[in-house]
């Protein structure tokens, strides 16, 4: 979420499409996304975001792979007015978007066919932003959320380290700290499950791996609070694995 002017933000929701083992059926032409409430999850308004850019990532280090992943970037972007009578709790309030399905060939969690939502086992995503009212003691609040987060574009091999910088940039100077955590699941088990409030369900663990587990790794896989991840891979495989940013002002949490 990006401050342009006065109440003015642009919304941006970036998705990396796995081109390879994705149905091109689930390559939507737009995402209508929801708001909420943090302070009761009361249900605000929907924003429609429209896929306005798709590129290739290009990856490096082809010695670790055969071309087992190809993969799409594609931007999803909208102007939205906030105004402060609507959006001046101080709680704050977060966005959020369902979609099944994640790839069946991940190794780390379920991720079965839904098979019609009936499937527990099955595997959506949710994507979640928290940001904060922008109005503060009657004075206008202005922040934009952490954004240019770059795209892991280099194969992790197994038996050599690996790291790579995924910290994002804050417009603000905000302080960003990241940390681990399970991956967000759909309410329901459905193409689109359409708009929920949280909390949202996580996915489940396969026997053998967990937050403290993500790949079986020696080291596993972790990321400092600066955003520097790190893995020895054991395995070859899909893993997949969630990293919260939080952002501080002042030291005060507000997103």
């Amino acid at each position: 979420l990006i401050h342009i002017s006065g109440n003015q933000y642009r919304l941006n929701l970036i998705i990396y499409f796995d081109k390879i083992n994705g149905n091109p059926g689930a390559k939507d032409p737009s995402a209508t996304v929801s708001i909420y409430s943090k302070k009761d999850n009361t249900f605000i308004r929907n924003v429609t975001l429209v896929l306005t850019e798709e590129s290739n990532v290009s990856y490096t280090q082809p010695e670790c792979s055969s071309g087992e992943i190809v993969t799409d970037r594609l931007l999803y972007t909208a102007e939205i007015t906030l105004p402060a009578e609507q959006f001046g709790d101080p709680e704050g309030y977060y966005i959020s978007w369902q979609r099944c399905c994640r790839n069946y060939q991940i190794a780390n969690i379920y991720s079965n066919v839904p098979n019609g939502g009936n499937d527990p086992l099955a595997a959506g995503q949710t994507f979640y932003l928290e940001f904060p009212p922008v109005v503060k003691n009657g004075s206008p609040f202005i922040n934009s959320s952490p954004r240019l987060f770059p795209p892991l574009n280099d194969y992790a091999c197994p038996g050599r380290p690996y790291y790579v910088d995924f910290a994002g940039i804050d417009d603000d100077g905000d302080s960003l700290y990241y940390s681990l955590v399970t991956p967000l699941n759909t309410v329901a088990y459905l193409a689109l499950p359409g708009s929920n409030p949280r909390p949202y369900p996580e996915v489940i663990w396969k026997t053998g791996f967990s937050l403290q587990h993500v790949m079986k790794g020696l080291p596993d896989l972790s990321i400092s609070k600066e955003g520097l991840l790190r893995v020895t891979p054991t395995l070859q495989g899909l893993f997949v694995f969630a990293v919260m940013v939080e952002e501080f002002r002042n030291k005060i949490k507000i997103g």
